[in-house]
């Protein structure tokens, strides 16, 4: 259970997930992630090597660029779950409150 929670903290920060969706497409570069987020460029950098050394990405060189991109888009599903399951639980409690309100 430890690994399995250490693994899920890759994806408890918003800007991490934000690079993750700009790589939804397929392979970029920094300079990519940053245009597409918005982000800084220190930022972009240091979520991509969080998100390398977890395994979550790799990255690939490519003469004088490096590329990231996602290794298993396995982690797109796992993403849209545990979207589906927070949007459950958030019904559940407007329900909860509106039924003491």
């Amino acid at each position: 259970m430890d690994a399995l929670a250490e693994y899920l903290k890759v994806f408890s920060e918003p800007n991490r997930l934000a690079v993750l969706e700009a790589l939804r497409q397929g392979p970029l570069n920094v300079t990519a992630v940053v245009e597409k987020t918005g982000l800084s460029q220190a930022l972009v950098s240091k979520h991509l090597k969080l998100l390398t050394i977890a395994g979550v990405v790799r990255r690939r060189p490519e003469g004088s660029l490096v590329f990231y991109d996602v290794i298993d888009r396995g982690v797109f599903r796992l993403l849209g779950a545990a979207e589906k399951l927070m949007l459950a639980s958030r019904r559940q409690q407007l329900d909860a409150l509106a039924a003491i309100l």
